[in-house]
């Protein structure tokens, strides 16, 4: 076990492949994906609730992208594009991250570029990840944290079956600001899959 890594079976399983819905793929994130990422991550709105700041440039995204392959490497993080399948174009990216073995927890996350808000997109592509990870990780529960004033997202999950299940108020400072977090969380008992 390498310094500071979770034992091994604390580490996330890492897929072999790519997850489909109808019109999306979601595969693992390369550095050909970046200039389409940077597009997404330069809209200051997009990155509103996001940890990260709004990209500048190609720096920027290889300094996120190497933290990613990091966290890949130690099997911390998976984190995914989603693609649209007719054409290949990057729309967003979902993680999965905070594997707990003893438990069978893991958390999410997720964000698509502006131009694809309203579209169902989120749904769909989240929807497939949360059945990944009910069918072939043996997850039990899944859970999301979102800022309560994140309106989109906090929808989405409550469409998805999560159940809010409190707010920590002043959990964690974004961007320099103290903000409240939405705690939501959904069980494999509970989950109805969405449409593929």
């Amino acid at each position: 076990m390498s310094k500071g890594l979770p034992p091994e079976e604390e580490r996330l399983e890492l897929p072999s492949g790519s997850i489909f819905s109808d019109r999306f793929e979601l595969r693992l994130v390369t550095y050909r994906d970046l200039q389409a990422l940077l597009k997404i991550h330069r809209v200051e709105e997009v990155n509103r609730y996001l940890p990260f700041e709004t990209w500048q440039g190609m720096e920027d995204a290889e300094i996120w992208y190497e933290r990613v392959k990091q966290r890949h490497q130690d099997r911390e993080a998976v984190q995914w594009v989603i693609c649209e399948r007719s054409a290949g174009q990057v729309v967003g990216s979902c993680i999965m991250f905070g594997y707990e073995h003893d438990h069978a927890r893991l958390e999410i996350g997720y964000g698509l570029g502006r131009d694809y808000w309203g579209r169902g997109i989120a749904r769909e592509a989240v929807g497939r990840l949360v059945s990944y990870a009910f069918d072939n990780m043996q997850i039990r529960r899944l859970d999301a944290r979102v800022d309560p004033r994140n309106d989109g997202s906090n929808a989405l999950l409550k469409a998805l079956g999560f159940s809010l299940e409190g707010c920590q108020r002043e959990r964690q400072v974004l961007k320099g600001e103290v903000v409240d977090v939405n705690l939501w969380g959904l069980l494999r008992s509970q989950w109805i899959p969405v449409q593929k």
